[in-house]
């Protein structure tokens, strides 16, 4: 519905935009910044008269997600700009307020809390789902890092690990293990511990620069015509080797009747 609602929208510019041209050459390709700026004001502007503007639905973005800023060592400022990124990304309600950090009893703020630490002992990133909260430790961030690479890491681990608490993991098919669970009793609305198809390959994908990658299978007859096969395990195996074995043979000797090539003087062949 969503999507139907831009695209009428958009279409809506288009027809007002055809009928009263645009005060620039919409077909040039190549513009300046102040041109850019120019389109998107002109549209900006068509988009409002024709629509008045997008409002909140009644009875949406419901819940809080809560930065906790329990340290010092990263600027608010980045904080602030990561909260105002992921509220716009992902349209739900995130706040930031100042707190502690507690790791045998997070005090968790809204529906949901990312804690910003320092902590020499902890790890980068820290997830608790079904507990409603993570964090995220700029202490292992800074090492070794020039301040510009220390912001950015800071970030971008904030992206992570809002990603991570919000669920990013999650399934595109209904009812999926990786869904929200908020404590062990909801484990039991659950058929059974399997996974739907996207899980594996997102899996696969993820694991890789840890080292980490699945089995590709292929038949024994296709590993006999690449050369990777080992020796046959059993008959069935054995008749296969053998038959590639053969064909590679006869190919190897040509055909049984080679084409004669004569010269003709009247085509220059």
């Amino acid at each position: 519905m969503k999507r139907l609602t831009l695209v009428a929208a958009l279409l809506a510019v288009a027809f007002v935009a055809a009928v009263e041209p645009p005060p620039f050459d919409i077909h040039k390709k190549a513009v300046t910044p102040e041109e850019k700026a120019q389109r998107k004001a002109y549209f900006e502007k068509r988009f409002l008269e024709h629509t008045g503007g997008r409002i909140l639905r009644p009875g949406t973005r419901k819940g809080t997600v809560y930065y906790i800023n329990c340290q010092k060592r990263a600027q608010a400022d980045w904080l602030e700009e990561s909260r105002d990124y992921m509220a716009g990304y992902s349209k739900f309600n995130v706040a930031i307020k100042d707190g502690e950090f507690d790791l045998a009893a997070p005090k968790v703020e809204g529906n949901a809390s990312l804690f910003v630490v320092d902590d020499e002992k902890l790890p980068p990133i820290l997830v608790a789902p079904e507990s409603r909260w993570a964090i995220v430790n700029v202490a292992p961030l800074a090492k070794d890092a020039k301040p510009a690479f220390f912001e950015a890491r800071v970030k971008k681990a904030l992206t992570r690990g809002f990603c991570f608490l919000c669920g990013a993991s999650n399934s595109q098919f209904p009812r999926a293990l990786t869904g929200g669970v908020t404590g062990p009793a909801d484990l039991d609305k659950f058929p059974d511990y399997r996974l739907p198809v996207d899980i594996e390959k997102r899996m696969a994908s993820y694991m890789e620069p840890f080292g980490v990658t699945p089995a590709v299978m292929a038949t024994y007859r296709q590993a006999c015509k690449e050369g990777w096969a080992p020796a046959p395990a059993n008959d069935y195996q054995k008749q296969v080797a053998e038959a590639i074995a053969k064909e590679k043979a006869e190919t190897l000797k040509g055909p049984k009747s080679p084409r004669k090539i004569v010269f003709d003087p009247k085509k220059g062949e």
